[in-house]
């Protein structure tokens, strides 16, 4: 686990003086062109949001916490297992006791390392053995299981949104019912795959203006498609950040988009 702040990407550090207004226009196209595809996915499409390398209960952490407790939205929380201790797990559950309802903590890997020995970050791909995969799924199964009980959900979260097949595989085997990749992750029929199309928040943009723009239009083309995905990740988060996630949240309570938790695909 590193211990300096990631890179906060250039559009928080420039938002739109009308993004209240782009927001609602995006949000309204979605909608229209969902209706004009016919609804295939039901009457009104739904949006989840997945939270990432969750486990030390850091200011940044809490803010995002009490953002959706004060909104009343749900919330998906990816728990990295190594870096999880009785001591955070109590904190975390603190933060809005009256509102643990919203929360659907769940795996996140487990030690969020990059075991790839060539190409782009992976902790699960295919350069280690499967009996070396298969006892850290099993402990980081375990170790939150441990921790949460009941309220421990068997979805998996992929650092980085990659895993092998073999290691979806070992995911089914071990317990879990469901995982959840980027949209555009490869295809596979293993588990049930719940994925987030729009990223709020490791965003590779150099300009504003390009990252605004892109954002924008992956929720509008979330929305769109019937079921909307948005992953964020609190240690890249500033005040701007927080501030537009608790504006984008009221602003989905104007229109006919259903704020779902993520294990609400698993149901």
């Amino acid at each position: 686990m590193t211990g300096h702040r990631p890179y906060i990407s250039a559009l928080w550090h420039a938002v739109p003086s009308n993004i209240q207004a782009l927001l609602s226009q995006y949000i309204h196209a979605g909608i229209e062109a969902y209706k004009a595809n016919g609804c295939p996915m039901g009457e009104t499409p739904t949006i989840f949001f997945r939270a990432d390398d969750i486990a030390i209960p850091s200011t940044p952490c809490k803010t995002m916490m009490q953002i959706f407790a004060e909104q009343n939205t749900p919330l998906g929380l990816a728990v990295v297992p190594a870096w999880s201790s009785p001591s955070h797990v109590a904190t975390l559950l603190s933060v809005a006791p009256e509102k643990n309802e919203l929360w659907c903590w769940h795996q996140h890997g487990w030690a969020h390392e990059n075991n790839a020995k060539q190409g782009r970050k992976c902790e699960f791909g295919s350069d280690r053995t499967s009996a070396e995969c298969a006892d850290e799924l099993q402990q980081g199964y375990s170790t939150l299981h441990s921790l949460f009980g009941d309220q421990f959900c068997p979805l998996f979260t992929p650092p980085w949104n990659r895993i092998s097949d073999a290691n979806i595989e070992l995911l089914k085997q071990t317990g879990f019912k469901a995982i959840s990749r980027s949209a555009s992750a490869p295809p596979q029929t293993i588990l049930p795959d719940i994925p987030v199309n729009v990223d709020l928040h490791t965003r590779n943009e150099l300009t504003a203006a390009s990252g605004w723009k892109n954002l924008l239009d992956e929720l509008r083309e979330g929305i769109a498609s019937g079921r909307c995905g948005v992953m964020l990740h609190h240690d890249r988060m500033n005040t701007a950040a927080a501030d537009f996630l608790q504006l984008l949240l009221i602003i989905l309570k104007s229109y006919p988009v259903q704020s779902v938790p993520i294990n609400f695909y698993m149901l």
